[in-house]
């Protein structure tokens, strides 16, 4: 059996580049299963004491805005500074959501959404798994 370090893979046997694949699977479907959640994120938030409220998906798009009808006697300045700070507070609480479900997904690890970067990661992790590969079949 073979202890497997995430922080430090190595591969030095077929039986080490099984406990990859099958670790490399355990944090696929954990992402898969954030995925999921991520799809269903709502923030909500409330402003001027209740009257505005707001709806968000997870990424921050507006669902629905609310008024009570007492924000009828609301001036439009006011109205729309509470109905922005509505968005604000349902954006903010999506977020936050958001970053609660990739941090449990990550075990706490830092998480980046640079796609440019993790693409060029992915090409480098392809890379050293294809020499791994070449260099455990040139050994038996």
């Amino acid at each position: 059996m073979t202890r497997f370090d995430p922080e430090n893979p190595r591969v030095e046997s077929m039986e080490d580049l099984d406990e990859v694949v099958r670790h490399s699977e355990r944090v696929m479907a954990g992402l898969a299963e954030a995925q999921r959640e991520l799809a269903a994120v709502t923030g909500e938030g409330t402003a001027a004491d209740g009257m505005v409220r707001a709806e968000v998906d997870g990424a921050g798009r507006i669902r629905r805005i609310a008024f009570d009808p007492r924000a009828a006697r609301m001036d439009t300045a006011a109205l729309a500074e509470a109905a922005t700070e509505a968005v604000r507070a349902a954006q903010e609480e999506a977020a936050r959501r958001n970053d609660e479900l990739l941090r449990a997904a990550t075990g706490g690890a830092p998480v980046t959404l640079d796609m440019e970067r993790a693409r060029r990661e992915f090409e480098e992790i392809g890379a050293d798994l294809a020499r791994t590969l070449r260099d455990l079949t040139e050994k038996c």
